[in-house]
């Protein structure tokens, strides 16, 4: 009987270290298309909380199937930036392509949502002692398919009200 729980204990431990080696994916991000056709996101820390770290990357099927590891990269095929700032970013809704002014980005491509293209919007922010990532993934063929009062988040459509929702159960 000892041996048995040893060997629990042990399979316990051994999964709370390898789920404690990468922070949590929370469905904390919304991304939606304007009346204007504009692309708009919404990046939302659970309450108390804040994101120092923005980031919108973008990939083709290409890229991440086919090709090389260091491979060349084809220019002008690239959609997104980096935001890195010590300034504590709490819940904020922005066009897609264009962060708050008072954030440091580094833009990478086009600054348009290009067809054929995958899109991630990800965060990072505190939890307790440790951290998580707020994140979505997104197609322009996703946001095209919302129809009015909708957003696009945790790999679906759903209403406003839905995301603020999942938000609140998520935190």
């Amino acid at each position: 009987m000892r041996r048995g729980a040893t060997g629990v204990l042990g399979a316990l431990v051994g999964l709370g270290l390898l789920c404690g080696c990468s922070p949590a994916r929370l469905p904390l991000v919304a991304v939606w298309t304007s009346p204007d056709g504009t692309a708009v996101a919404r990046v939302q820390p659970c309450p108390g909380d804040h994101a120092s770290q923005v980031v919108l990357h973008s990939w083709d099927e290409w890229e991440a199937v086919d090709a090389p590891s260091g491979g060349p990269r084809r220019e002008g095929a690239d959609s997104g930036w980096d935001m890195w700032s010590p300034a504590h970013i709490g819940r904020t809704t922005f066009p897609l392509f264009e962060p708050p002014g008072s954030w440091q980005v580094e833009a990478d491509g086009t600054q348009a949502l290009l067809p054929g293209r995958t899109y991630s919007l990800s965060f990072r922010g505190p939890r307790g002692g440790g951290t998580y990532n707020g994140q979505v993934y997104f197609t322009a063929a996703d946001l095209a398919s919302l129809r009015p009062g909708q957003v696009w988040a945790d790999d679906r459509a759903m209403s406003r009200t839905a995301f603020a929702e999942l938000v609140s159960d998520t935190c």
